[in-house]
């Protein structure tokens, strides 16, 4: 497809890229940190597991609103959505760090996943117009290493704040930290903009529509989509697999977690070294083909050393995979780089939304192999439609 070029600004500087990394740490780990503490904050507002699960729920559910986060974007600026994406971000942990009941708590965290919804896609946008294509995946993937640095470096430590202090002034922390992301965002420079449009120009609803008919780009959010509803069959399944086929204790599913976090930090450093040297096309379609290889041999299986290599390779692919179509994804339009990156997060979000609901499903009235054969055959039809639709841009 023909691609508009975007007129770069000067790169982002390594202590500026620090600084979105660190953004996108903070904001990772306010979404990551509910899942060890779903029991402990049932325990402590008096709810059941599934009450409090609703948290969940809620920043999948917000995901869906990241096209809004787009279209602000490509009207106000990347920066300009980043430093309202902080505000709002800010906002809903003051609401959680003063709540004394759970419907208060459970508001003000679905405000902190509308923050991420909105800020997140225009953080991308913002490296993306900073960097060349030949290296936008180095960029992309140093900023992404932070998704798998908020489990290893974040989670532990807020887990172990909890238990000592409580809830409340863990999110206190956040809001204060969530003050000194958005000066820090403040003090970047200001967007670049593509020569073929005027600055601050919206997209309409008519533009938007018309780019979701290019068929590549169709293409790609659809591969997206199908790809995330499979693996998050697994990702809400392999605990109780786990549990049910070798009796793991929860020391161990802990231990597994703290596994999975390596193989991710391992992933994401892969996609940043090699991502721009294989070719970012090239790179997701050889990454997903390879998970849907791992899940389809999972079920086979016999022994938890064999079954924990497997899980741990699917991961480790999975990550690099991921990772590797940010940049493949921001290449796609200059013009409207916002608003489609937006629309990857709401596919990324609709598509666990499906895999999380009907992954328990599939197993309980079937069974754990059947979930992940089934992943493993949506993964490979997946992999089809992305070698006979999906294209490379270069914006």
């Amino acid at each position: 497809m023909t691609t508009l070029t975007a007129q770069y600004a000067r790169e982002l500087t390594w202590p500026q890229l620090l600084t979105l990394v660190w953004g996108r740490w903070l904001v990772s780990l306010a979404f990551r940190m509910v899942y060890p503490l779903l029991g402990f904050l049932a325990a402590g507002f008096a709810v059941d597991l599934t009450t409090a699960s609703l948290l969940i729920t809620v920043q999948v559910a917000a995901s869906l609103l990241s096209p809004l986060g787009g279209m602000l974007s490509d009207s106000i600026g990347d920066r300009a959505t980043m430093i309202w994406g902080g505000v709002i971000f800010t906002i809903g942990a003051a609401l959680c760090a003063m709540s004394a009941a759970f419907i208060p708590f459970l508001l003000g965290y679905a405000v902190i996943g509308l923050a991420i919804a909105v800020g997140m896609p225009a953080l991308q946008s913002y490296v993306s117009a900073r960097s060349r294509y030949e290296r936008r995946a180095r960029m992309l993937g140093v900023l992404e290493l932070s998704w798998a640095l908020s489990a290893l470096l974040g989670v532990p430590l807020i887990t172990w704040g909890a238990e000592r202090w409580g809830i409340a002034p863990i999110f206190a922390g956040l809001t204060i930290a969530g003050s000194m992301m958005v000066i820090s965002y403040i003090m970047l420079p200001n967007d670049a903009q593509p020569p073929s449009r005027q600055p601050h120009q919206p997209a309409s609803a008519n533009q938007l529509w018309h780019l979701l008919r290019q068929p590549n780009i169709l293409a790609a959010l659809g591969f997206i989509f199908i790809q995330l509803a499979a693996v998050e069959l697994i990702f809400v399944s392999y605990a109780g697999w786990l549990s049910s086929a070798f009796n793991a204790t929860t020391a161990e599913l802990g231990f597994v977690f703290g596994l999975l976090g390596v193989v991710e930090l391992i992933g994401s450093l892969g996609a940043t070294l090699f991502t721009d040297r294989i070719g970012k096309r090239r790179a997701v379609l050889g990454g997903f083909l390879l998970v849907g290889v791992w899940l389809l041999l999972l079920p086979q299986s016999g022994s938890w050393p064999v079954f924990l290599a497997l899980l741990l390779a699917f991961d480790l692919c999975f990550e690099f995979a991921i990772v590797s179509t940010f940049p493949l994804m921001s290449g796609l339009s200059a013009q409207w780089r916002g608003a489609l990156l937006a629309l990857m997060t709401a596919c990324i979000g609709g598509g666990r939304i499906v895999g999380s609901l009907a992954g328990p499903w599939i197993s309980a009235t079937a069974s754990y192999a059947l979930t992940s054969t089934i992943a493993g055959i949506l993964v490979l039809i997946g992999v089809g439609i992305g070698v006979l639709f999906m294209k490379e841009g270069d914006a």
